[in-house]
């Protein structure tokens, strides 16, 4: 009796379908609204952070403006400056400790010489704070820093009212978000080098940071 072949393609599309329509619900959507939003007039008062959000908000509707936005952000040469500086701290304090944590992270998963246990169990938590939404994220930090937050009881230091405070606490949320995606895109890459190139430096006495450097990086 001739047995029934499986589709694996098919159960393929199939278990995509709910990363699409999350992809779809939480970040095009959005994404595209946002887009929409930059060719309104629209202002909605959640009431000053310092004032712990403790106001009523107030919402206007929004109103085509065509290019108006666009216009007055490019017109105005010293507003438009300093967010450019701003986008560069942010990713100096954000994004290199990340990459460099990340690599250090995915070298020593993937070094076969150390033979680290529980693998599995590491990268689900090194993974995990990804899949967690950036406003909770946010919301936690708040509760912590803020004054009266556990945070700010234990050092006495009121980071959110100062600008590198704050800087440093989105660069610290930023990292927690996407260090643990980072490492696990890295560990793909080492993990796609030929192993008999790491298997013949071992032979011939390479060290561990020579692996890395003349191996792992341009590879």
């Amino acid at each position: 009796m001739k047995r029934k072949s499986i589709s694996y393609a098919k159960w393929g599309y199939v278990f995509l379908i709910p990363f699409f329509v999350v992809y779809i619900i939480f970040s095009l959507y959005p994404l595209f609204q946002t887009f929409y939003y930059s060719f309104t007039d629209y202002v909605k008062d959640q009431g000053s952070i310092g004032g712990g959000w403790t106001r009523q908000a107030v919402e206007v509707t929004p109103t085509f403006c065509g290019f108006n936005n666009y216009s007055t952000i490019f017109t105005s040469g010293s507003d438009l400056l300093q967010s450019f500086w701003n986008t560069i701290i942010m990713w100096i304090v954000g994004f290199i400790p990340q990459i460099v944590i990340s690599l250090i992270l995915a070298v020593w998963f993937t070094d076969l010489r150390l033979k680290i246990k529980a693998q599995g169990f590491f990268k689900a938590v090194i993974y995990l704070p990804n899949v967690i939404m950036a406003s909770a994220f946010a919301f936690l930090f708040y509760s912590l820093f803020s004054r009266g937050g556990a945070i700010y009881d234990l050092i006495k230091v009121p980071l959110l009212e100062s600008v590198w405070g704050s800087r440093g606490i989105v660069g610290l949320i930023n990292f927690i978000l996407w260090y643990g995606n980072t490492t696990i895109l890295l560990m793909a890459a080492i993990m796609g080098v030929d192993t008999s190139l790491y298997e013949s430096a071992q032979i011939d006495g390479a060290t561990s940071s020579q692996t890395f450097w003349k191996i792992t990086i341009p590879l």
